[in-house]
């Protein structure tokens, strides 16, 4: 099949995807003033028949493997050609897909209208929006200009309580600009809470006195289990972030936020709103955004601070975000209240972006199911146009090395390394949920094989003490406590979402199953008291951070009662920045040598050489550390974090070193959880075959 549009009617299209809402000249759209809000469900059927209409569309990808189909859909963006010239050629700071999109935001509207700017980015990690907008600035003024000024936020990696599957981990950008971001006083960074919305407010108000005149939001959350729910599973979402943008953006200040498909009654009811506070309104699909997903990018300029009825209504807004759970379902206005010519434009506008991502979609399947040699020359002519009409069209240029934000050694430093894991189509991965446990332990074991294929870097590593360094101060970072410990920068991620995967499939958590301790030794290596880390009992119900708070205790007290002259650490993992920076101490201050041991069955962390009797200034600190540690009273927003500052506990050779050890020591739990000794080592032939991904007729051998 030859495309049906030339090259030139193609890269067109691909750089024009936008609609633009036309406010009526004689009688304005303004913010319904009667009550009450959140009081009616409705749906519009016009738009409930486009949502099916896109649902059946998308439905002809349900057997498609997801790896597979993702790898055939990047071969064929016409724009991914773009983002590899802005690495490679242009060695532009920290490209991803996101920069390439919000650059192209940037041009083509007034989003940024003098050098003098306050921004604010909501959802941003990894950080790709703030340095495209720091080398859009330098493209289009003068260095001696440019006063910028910039925060974000974002669910906080640092925070081990925030599922990983929830939040990006990337922080080689976050890491350097620390002082930037806003995680709120909780440490979550977490917008759904409204008290975090309102700190930020406080923020922002005291830290630009001159106002914020941008703010972008570039939030998402993982729909592939329910791809014909995207819309209501991010709606709450989308509102925290419009709510945060409302209450601080200033008078005439520009609104970029992401959204999706926009059929329900209560992205209407929102967009209605956005027309009636800003000046004008855009939907724009950027030619770097994939032209088969569902995402747009709502452009809202000149924001009107002093319309009528918006203090009452961002109250109202604030209320109905914080009651829990709320699925943010019901619209914000009742149906009578939002104007036919708006809800015309409205279905116009979803009809063409429909248009465009059904057409996306059959052609990818066609090109997948056909193989069309054809197009693929078609295709690589296209990505060179494409990238040319990138280029010119945004005049993009190199930007020297001193303007960026990061140094650029320390952005392309690798992330570590990843297993591949299969994930199966849709309809595959819907039909293990209901299969029996034999099934889902196949999966695990073959994506454990595929984890101990991975480097696992030295097995052993000893930490040279900063000597000549001025001497740790205690620095208290506090915030929600950990209730349950979802994520670490202390391990590599593969390994963390094998213990979820294994946790969801046994309910029990491989973190207790190798009984890590803590043993005291005396001068003549004899054991003198061994200190069990795990929860009081299977029903124990304790936080994990209470399981922490009173192991650690219980170690620093009998240290100071013990004093003994080696401790080990026996399959222990520091998992925390609480664990990890209680370590850290204990190896600069309070012991002469700390050895890590990784080989084999063997995970160690061994502590020698005591300083307590030889330096009053060690004993000192672990006194200052126990009362520290006793005190925490573990309040609901206010349970220590760390004893330590971020910096001195990420990128450097221990965090390094405690990584691969905390890998081992996981690896070493999910050995003995999927070990044979535990299930069946062989599948049936009818077992195997009902197992996604499983060619073979024979029975199996994990």
């Amino acid at each position: 099949m030859r495309p049906k549009l030339s090259i030139r009617e193609e890269v067109e299209q691909l750089f024009e995807k936008k609609f633009l809402y036309q406010k009526p000249k004689t009688s304005a759209w303004l913010l319904p003033q009667q009550e009450p809000l959140f009081s009616e469900f409705y749906q519009y059927e016009s738009l409930q028949e486009l949502k099916e209409q896109l649902n059946r569309i998308k439905s002809k990808l349900n057997n498609y493997g997801v790896q597979e189909w993702s790898t055939h859909t990047n071969r064929r963006d016409p724009s991914g050609e773009i983002s590899w010239r802005l690495k490679n050629e242009t060695k532009a700071e920290f490209v991803t897909v996101a920069w390439c999109k919000i650059f192209e935001c940037l041009h083509r509207f007034p989003l940024v209208t003098q050098p003098e700017l306050n921004s604010l980015h909501l959802c941003e990690a990894p950080g790709a929006f703030v340095a495209a907008l720091n080398h859009y600035l330098h493209s289009v003024y003068k260095q001696d200009e440019i006063k910028w000024c910039w925060r974000s936020t974002t669910l906080n990696p640092y925070y081990e309580g925030n599922a990983l599957n929830e939040m990006i981990t990337d922080d080689r950008f976050i890491f350097h600009t620390l002082d930037n971001w806003l995680f709120h006083k909780d440490f979550t960074g977490n917008l759904l809470d409204v008290a975090n919305i309102e700190h930020m407010t406080e923020r922002c108000a005291n830290d630009f006195p001159a106002g914020v005149q941008l703010i972008t939001a570039d939030g998402s959350i993982d729909c592939s289990a329910q791809p014909d729910c995207q819309e209501e599973i991010v709606a709450r979402l989308l509102f925290a972030e419009i709510l945060s943008a409302l209450s601080i953006l200033s008078a005439c200040g520009n609104f970029v936020i992401k959204m999706f498909t926009l059929f329900e009654a209560c992205s209407v009811s929102v967009m209605y709103m956005l027309n009636c506070v800003f000046q004008r309104v855009h939907i724009y699909k950027p030619a770097t955004s994939k032209r088969g997903n569902s995402e747009v990018y709502v452009i809202c300029l000149n924001y009107q601070k002093d319309a009528a009825g918006l203090p009452r209504l961002l109250e109202a807004m604030r209320a109905k975000l914080a009651q829990p759970n709320d699925a943010m379902v019901m619209p914000l206005f009742g149906k009578a209240q939002i104007p036919n010519d708006f809800l015309l434009q409205h279905n116009i506008g979803c009809r063409l972006f429909l248009k465009l991502q059904e057409e996306a979609i059959e052609s990818s399947i066609y090109a997948y199911e056909s193989k069309d040699r054809y197009y693929l020359r078609h295709l690589h002519q296209l990505r060179g146009v494409v990238s040319s009409m990138y280029y010119n069209r945004y005049k993009v240029r190199p930007l020297a090395e001193e303007l960026c934000i990061v140094r650029q050694q320390d952005i392309n430093k690798a992330l570590g390394f990843s297993v591949p894991v299969y994930g199966g189509s849709y309809t595959e991965r819907e039909h293990l949920k209901q299969g029996d446990l034999l099934k889902q332990i196949y999966c695990l074991r073959r994506e454990f094989n595929q984890l101990e294929k991975c480097p696992t870097g030295t097995n052993s590593y000893s930490h040279v003490k900063a000597h000549g360094a001025p001497p740790f101060k205690l620095q208290l970072c506090r915030g929600a406590p950990v209730r349950a410990l979802q994520s670490s920068l202390f391990a590599s991620e593969p390994v963390l979402l094998l213990r979820l995967r294994l946790l969801d499939t046994f309910e029990l958590d491989p973190l207790w199953q190798t009984a890590p301790k803590c043993l005291f030794f005396d001068g003549n290596n004899s054991n003198t008291q061994t200190l069990d880390y795990a929860p009081a009992s299977d029903d124990d119900e304790s936080t994990f951070h209470k399981v922490q708070r009173h192991f650690f205790v219980m170690l620093i007290e009998s240290l100071l009662a013990q004093r003994p002259a080696k401790i080990v650490f026996h399959k222990f993992p520091f998992l925390t920045h609480y664990a990890a920076s209680v370590l850290l101490l204990l190896a600069e201050h309070i012991f002469e040598h700390t050895q890590f041991e990784n080989s084999g069955t063997l995970q160690t962390i061994t502590l020698t050489g005591p300083q307590l009797e030889a330096n009053a200034a060690a004993l000192e600190q672990l006194q200052q550390l126990q009362q520290v540690l006793s005190s925490d009273v573990n309040e609901a927003r206010d349970a220590l974090h760390s004893v330590l500052p971020l910096q001195q506990l990420q990128k450097n050779q221990f965090s390094n070193a405690l990584i691969q050890y905390n890998n081992s020591v996981l690896v070493a739990c999910f050995r003995r959880m999927l070990g044979e000794d535990a299930f069946p080592r062989r599948l049936s032939r009818d077992q195997a075959q009902a197992v996604p991904g499983i060619k073979e007729t024979a029975a199996v051998v994990c």
